[in-house]
């Protein structure tokens, strides 16, 4: 055998090594979670989504920390969280997947009926990200558990649920 062979099956080892190691997602710490508002900064085409389309938002501001989401066309509700890991900065492709009531949603326009949605997002190490889905129209309005999590690399690192409801308590 070659003597480089061993030396450069060692620099590819450490290599593959290294880069295996360059992006380690810890966990997700939920920093704020209820009614939010927010800005859209502009709409896609999404067909795998029960209203066809996804939006991108900034301006993102937190109205009521709160599990308990009214029933009504407008509301807004998610979590914001970060994403403690190493090195900071690194950015990260998380699956963020919504469960919808038992009854699931069911988009008259497309005649389907949706018990989740799941969509790839991007994110940062160490920065506050915000998730979040809101009821645009009165099909979406369905009440019972909403539940929110957030996946990297096949592990669940966060989950909310959030109960739409007609009836709105003010104990939480």
């Amino acid at each position: 055998m070659p003597g480089w062979l061993p030396l450069s099956l060692l620099v590819l080892a450490l290599a593959a090594a290294s880069h295996a190691h360059a992006q380690q997602v810890e966990r997700i710490e939920i920093v704020e979670w209820g009614l939010f508002r927010h800005d859209v900064q502009a709409q896609m085409d999404s067909p795998e989504s029960p209203s066809g389309a996804k939006k991108l938002v900034d301006n993102v501001r937190l109205q009521q920390a709160t599990t308990t989401v009214p029933a009504l066309v407008g509301m807004k509700f998610g979590i914001r969280f970060k994403i403690v890991g190493s090195p900071p900065g690194t950015p990260v492709v998380l699956k963020v997947v919504f469960r919808f009531p038992s009854q699931g949603l069911t988009n008259p326009a497309k005649g389907k009926t949706y018990s989740d949605y799941e969509s790839h997002s991007n994110a940062v190490v160490g920065e506050v990200t915000y998730r979040g889905y809101g009821l645009d129209y009165d099909w979406e309005v369905e009440t019972g558990p909403w539940t929110l999590e957030v996946w990297h690399q096949g592990r669940k690192l966060a989950e909310k649920t959030f109960m739409v409801t007609r009836l709105v308590s003010s104990a939480e």
